[in-house]
């Protein structure tokens, strides 16, 4: 018993320590995607160069496509508009970002994107940049698109998944174009 007086001065910062580990943010059970994305910059709807880092800090949701795709991509966005408002209605929205990076720069213009993403009402960063610096982002996040061979009015075939990014960058988890929103939310919520 003479060691536990000794010890204590030890064993106390010790247990505070241990105590105080349990209180800090829960972490998620969504797994970390190290094969896909990374750091990036490109342009965004008000013309000004944006970069991956400054997402840092909030959850991202992220989406590619094009504004002037006939289904998905307008579909999509409304999924994703639609899980903006339900974590605004938590009062969470402030701590998660939309993003959509299009693949048709030729079109969709910053002041396109400017004009086209307030009409789904939640307050989506829209991103474009260079054919070559879209086709990289695209690359670090397993993105194919190919355009078809129309002169005018062409269309694009293309991979349709969501990304969910956790407040430091990472892939935490796709969805497919049809996802649940209620998923979605939840699964962002345990990012927070």
């Amino acid at each position: 018993m003479r060691k536990l007086p000794y010890l204590l001065p030890y064993l106390l910062p010790l247990l505070l320590a241990f105590l105080l580990a349990g209180c800090g943010k829960q972490e998620s059970d969504l797994p970390v995607n190290t094969r896909l994305g990374g750091e990036f910059t490109l342009t965004d709807q008000n013309g000004e160069p944006f970069s991956q880092a400054a997402l840092n800090g909030k959850v991202t949701i992220l989406f590619f496509g094009y504004t002037h795709c006939p289904d998905i991509c307008p579909a999509v966005l409304a999924r994703v508009a639609q899980v903006y408002r339900q974590l605004q209605e938590a009062g969470e929205a402030d701590q998660v970002q939309p993003v959509f990076i299009t693949f048709d720069p030729e079109r969709d213009t910053a002041a396109h994107l400017k004009e086209y993403l307030p009409w789904f009402k939640a307050n989506i960063i829209g991103l474009t940049g260079s054919l070559e610096e879209i086709r990289q982002v695209a690359k670090q996040y397993g993105v194919v698109f190919i355009k078809d061979q129309q002169e005018q009015d062409y269309l694009f075939t293309h991979s349709d998944y969501i990304y969910l990014l956790d407040d430091q960058g990472r892939v935490r988890k796709l969805y497919p174009a049809d996802f649940t929103i209620d998923e979605v939310v939840k699964d962002a919520k345990s990012l927070l």
